[in-house]
Order: structure tokens, then C-alpha cells, then sequence
């Protein structure tokens, strides 16, 4: 294989491997398919009955006056054809203090040269790249961004961050409003923190937005919903991570229904079969690696007498914590009195999920 081959053909793969899947396995109509068809294909919906909470809708009145919008939860950019950038917000800012999380289905193939998703201060203007094929949130400080690319955008810089997304995946967006962070989610899964400068303060307007160069391009809102920023809030979120706790407050009746209500907490699908082998992962590797895991954690609670509290505190959470929790670790926990706690914040998500599991689910 000559150089040029190899390099096109190194790539070619790269770019495979940055590709996202759909979320499920739906056949999709398509835009020049017939109505008169007999092979008539039905819309997905898929993933829209995890929550029919709409907090706020897009904003109909604003933004470029081309775009179909219907109600206020569907957008087709560009219906005709596609000269310049259309820019749709919400109806609503999001208020700040609060958590924010909410999620769009790519119902259309996408091409062209971007289309983003995020969030941008009443500053923008929404009409400013009308006539301009450009990557219009994250240009300015006042607003950032998700591309169909993989890439994030904020202040003119571009950054790799997650994988390529296009028709049949559903993107979160996560806003916290409370300590000004920024996650985006990939077909429920995080793709991690993107930003931590989300401004807090409340002189300004921070709205949801989305931007798209490509015509006949359409998206969906599915869900959108605040939280605020409480004690249960914070408990759930350090509950999620751990399955058997979770598990147990879903076999509470009188805590189930917090759990239902902050349901986008708990998005942490196992990772399945195709996408371990996209990664050169094997399951039996993963397997090892949880026993090994496994085994740590036993040695830690047998000999956590004569650690010493630097010695713990090397000790990071999702090395001994990650999907082990099980009742004889709980009661092996109740019975280590002289148990060492850390100040780091990892170490207090920790204890605070030991006392949860000591306290209502252990048989006193």
C-alpha cells in the first residue's frame, strides 16, 4: 500500500472511530420518499416518553424568519434552501441558581458547514449570520456551542470534545447554573464537562440556542426541565453513581418518586458490545478490570487500620467505588468503626453514600 493510500485509509478510520451510533435501531422516513408509498415508514419516538416535561419551547417570534417551527418543539431549517445561518432560542432564560437539562432528537441527515447546539447570552444576535455560512455560537464570549463535528466552541476557540452526531441520536445539554457548568450528553451518556465558566451572575439572560447552515435540516425538542439546587438534588447526584444504591431507593416506594423525578442523574447505560470493539476493548478486559478492582477494594477494607490518611487519600473513588457496592461491602463498612474519612470532595461523596447505605438499607 503506498503512503498516500495508508494515509487516506488511517483517516478515513480515525473518522469512523469518532462517529456516534444512533440511539436506536428505527428506520427513518425519508425527505423524497412518497406519500403514496406503500413502504411507508412511521415516525420514531423513541426515547421521548422518558420525560414529557417542557419547562420552555423555541421561540417562534425571534430568529430567522425562514424557519418552520412547530409547536414549539420541532425546527425545520431552511425549508427551500439554505443561504446564511439560522439562529433559534428559547422562550424562556434559564433561570440562575438552577440546573438545567434538556435534550434534542436529529430527525434529518446533517451536512454542511455546521450545525451547534448550547446555550448564548441576550446578547447575541440572533440575526447577524443571516446571509453567513459560519459556526455562529461560540464566535463571541457571549455564547457556546456543540457541533455536529465533535467539536466545542467558545470565544472564536475550537476544541476536540465528543463524538460526530447526525440523524437517529438524541443530544443533552446539562446547565448548572449553580456552579456554571456546561455538560453535553450523547445518546444519554455524558461526553463530560466542556465548560466551567458559565457565568452565574444575574445581570445577564442566558437562553437555550441552536444553529444550523444546512437546509431542510430538522431537530426536535423532547424534554426540557430546572431543578433546583437542594439537598436531594445533591444526594441523587452521588446516589446515580453508584447502581446498587440506586437499585435500593427504587425499592422504596416513598423515594422512588424523587428518583423518577430527577431521571437524567441516572444516565449511565453500561456500554455495549459494538462500541467495546470500535474501541479495541474486550469484554473479558473489562471483566478483569472490575475484579481487579474487586480485589482492591477488599484489600483496603482489611487492612484500612493501618492506612494512613495520605495513603487514602490517593486513593481516587472510581478505582474501588465504580459499580461494587454490594451489601456485604456495606456491612463490612458498619463493622470498620475506625473507618478513615478524607476532606477531598471525592471522599465526601464517598462517606456520604456509605452513611446512606448504613442507614436505610442495612439490617440493624
Amino acid at each position: 500500500m503506498s503512503l498516500n493510500r495508508r494515509a487516506t485509509y488511517n483517516m478515513l478510520l480515525r473518522s469512523s472511530e469518532n462517529r456516534s451510533v444512533p440511539f436506536c435501531n428505527c428506520e427513518y422516513p425519508a425527505v423524497t420518499r412518497s406519500r403514496l408509498t406503500a413502504n411507508k415508514v412511521e415516525r420514531c419516538r423513541c426515547g421521548e416518553d422518558t420525560s414529557t416535561r417542557f419547562d420552555w419551547t423555541w421561540d417562534v417570534d425571534c430568529g430567522h424568519p425562514e424557519t418552520k417551527i412547530t409547536n414549539g418543539t420541532e425546527i425545520v431549517f431552511h425549508p427551500v434552501y439554505s443561504q446564511g445561518t439560522s439562529v433559534i432560542r428559547g422562550t424562556q432564560p434559564l433561570q440562575h441558581g438552577m440546573h438545567h437539562y434538556w435534550e434534542i432528537k436529529i430527525l434529518s441527515q446533517l451536512a454542511g458547514t455546521d450545525i451547534m447546539l448550547g446555550i448564548g447570552t441576550d446578547k447575541v444576535d440572533l440575526l447577524s449570520h443571516r446571509f453567513q455560512f459560519s459556526s455562529v455560537l461560540g464566535l463571541d464570549d457571549q455564547s457556546w456551542g456543540y457541533s455536529y463535528r465533535g467539536l466545542t466552541q467558545h470565544n472564536s476557540q475550537l476544541k476536540y470534545y465528543g463524538k460526530k452526531f447526525s440523524q437517529g441520536r438524541i443530544i443533552g445539554v446539562y446547565v448548572d447554573l449553580f456552579r456554571g457548568v456546561l455538560e453535553f450528553y450523547l445518546n444519554r451518556r455524558s461526553q463530560g464537562r466542556a465548560y466551567a465558566n458559565i457565568p452565574r451572575d444575574s445581570n445577564g439572560c442566558i437562553y437555550p440556542m441552536i444553529c444550523s447552515t444546512s437546509a431542510k435540516s430538522s431537530i426536535k425538542l423532547i424534554n426540557a426541565a430546572s431543578f433546583k439546587d437542594s439537598l436531594v438534588f445533591n444526594c441523587m447526584k452521588v446516589i446515580s453513581k453508584y447502581p446498587k444504591l440506586l437499585e435500593q431507593v427504587h425499592a422504596v416506594p416513598g423515594l422512588r418518586r424523587l428518583a423518577d423525578d430527577l431521571w437524567f442523574l441516572q444516565l449511565r447505560e453500561p456500554k455495549k458490545t459494538d462500541e467495546f470493539q470500535r474501541n479495541n476493548l474486550l469484554l473479558e478486559d473489562e471483566a478483569l478490570l472490575c475484579g481487579l478492582k474487586k480485589k482492591k477494594f477488599n484489600d483496603i477494607v482489611t487492612q484500612s487500620q493501618s492506612h494512613t490518611s495520605q495513603e487514602c487519600e490517593n486513593i481516587s473513588e472510581d478505582q474501588i467505588y465504580d459499580n461494587m457496592i454490594t451489601e456485604e461491602d456495606t456491612k463490612k463498612h458498619s463493622t470498620n468503626s475506625s473507618r478513615t474519612i478524607s476532606t477531598s470532595s471525592s471522599s465526601e461523596d464517598e462517606e456520604l453514600a456509605w452513611m446512606i447505605s448504613r442507614e436505610f438499607f442495612c439490617n440493624h
